[in-house]
């Protein structure tokens, strides 16, 4: 009876283990210096974020760059969807993870819009929020390629 509690307890403590490497670590105000938000941003054509209106509109020539960036639970991504508004397509760009300070470094995750003249998109982003630990979702905006 003892060396079957003994396994027993064994396989509970491995898969609280597991199950501690598969939950995001908390952040605090502290460590990631402002709140949990998402957003692509041109060099100089504008911005399409969380924190605004997601009737906002972004407008760029195609071959302008998007960076894709926010603040989230360090070791998290973030992953925006691209729906095309006059076809039936869609494609996700996933982020890299943040890193300690809860920044996603937007000059790793960069789509270039070379190919994408002419075209509308509803952009999409979900993340999980540092302050409460939840999986967040917003519609963004429209990016515009002309």
């Amino acid at each position: 009876m003892f060396a079957r509690r003994k396994g027993l307890m064994a396989v509970v403590l491995t898969l609280v283990a597991a199950m501690m490497v598969l939950v995001p670590a908390n952040a605090t105000a502290a460590t990631c210096g402002q709140h949990s938000q998402a957003w692509i941003k041109t060099p100089s054509n504008g911005i399409l974020h969380s924190d605004l209106p997601s009737d906002r509109i972004l407008t760029v020539p195609a071959g302008t760059p998007i960076y894709h960036t926010g603040i989230v639970v360090p070791g998290t991504i973030i992953r925006f969807q691209y729906a095309n508004l006059d076809a039936n397509t869609a494609f996700w760009v996933n982020t890299v993870q943040a890193s300690g300070n809860c920044v996603v470094a937007h000059e790793k995750t960069v789509l270039d819009t070379s190919i994408f003249g002419g075209t509308r998109w509803g952009v999409f982003a979900v993340w999980v929020a540092w302050e409460d630990n939840q999986i967040h979702s917003k519609i963004l905006g429209t990016l515009i390629v002309t």
